[in-house]
């Protein structure tokens, strides 16, 4: 009988509401969408516990859905780590001129709006773009990242 008043004491104290509005602990995906009141822990726990056996958030992170939203730069595309990594001579070329097919391209990956400020500011910082001989392709595309 003590256990089961332990217990009982337990899940309420940790079912309390502390805040009383909508927690945003949980993050999104779709344990969010179902479980609308998550003022209480235990309503957050299981909408974490939603989110993370469905496997649900990659999907809407990715897509914009399930209360998730895009980043708005997608530096991680693996398109655009291979073409940099394979074309870092012509994007040097391209960045230093402010244009040219290699950084259009790059900025078709990037999803940049505005295309000719984008080569701007990229012209204009070349040489903390490629701040030496030996730079990699993933530090410059960390650092094209920063101008969109």
């Amino acid at each position: 009988m003590k256990k089961i008043l332990i217990s009982t004491l337990a899940t309420l104290a940790l079912s309390s509401s502390v805040y009383g509005a909508a927690n945003t602990n949980t993050g999104c995906g779709l344990g969010s969408l179902i479980i609308k009141d998550q003022s209480t822990v235990v309503m957050q726990v299981l909408a974490a516990t939603t989110n993370g056996t469905s496997g649900n958030q990659t999907f809407g992170i990715s897509s914009g859905t399930l209360n998730c939203s895009q980043p708005s730069t997608v530096a991680s595309n693996d398109k655009l780590n291979k073409f940099v990594a394979d074309n870092m001579d012509e994007l040097a070329l391209d960045i230093s001129a402010g244009q040219g097919e290699t950084l259009s391209t790059v900025a078709t990956l990037l999803n940049v709006k505005d295309v000719s400020s984008f080569n701007a500011k990229l012209k204009a910082n070349f040489s903390n773009i490629y701040a030496n001989e030996n730079v990699n392709s993933a530090k410059v595309i960390d650092s094209i990242a920063k101008f969109i």
